[in-house]
């Protein structure tokens, strides 16, 4: 396996209507009900809800990338996160 592979994440943010994000990222802070959760690659599975605010991800060219969400869920299970929240992208916060 290719160490330089085990340092992404494959990233994929739904709203109900349609497909936000589907990117592979270096890591991802989501806001959390509590304050903003980093993950990066190896990061322990986890399922928690989400606040308001921006899901702010760094793209494997090294470019930061920000996506407005309001609610939802993520879930990280072997390097992948999938986030499903409640507003789009052109929603404002």
């Amino acid at each position: 396996m290719n160490p330089e592979q085990n340092s992404r994440l494959q990233l994929r943010v739904v709203s109900p209507s349609r497909l936000l994000v589907e990117a592979e990222v270096l890591e991802v802070q989501v806001p959390g009900l509590d304050g903003y959760l980093g993950i990066w690659p190896g990061h322990r599975p986890l399922n928690a809800c989400l606040g308001q605010g921006e899901l702010i991800y760094r793209t494997v060219l090294g470019r930061e990338e920000k996506v407005n969400i309001k609610n939802g869920l993520v879930r990280v299970a072997d390097d992948k996160i999938l986030v499903l929240t409640e507003m789009e992208d052109d929603d404002r916060v």
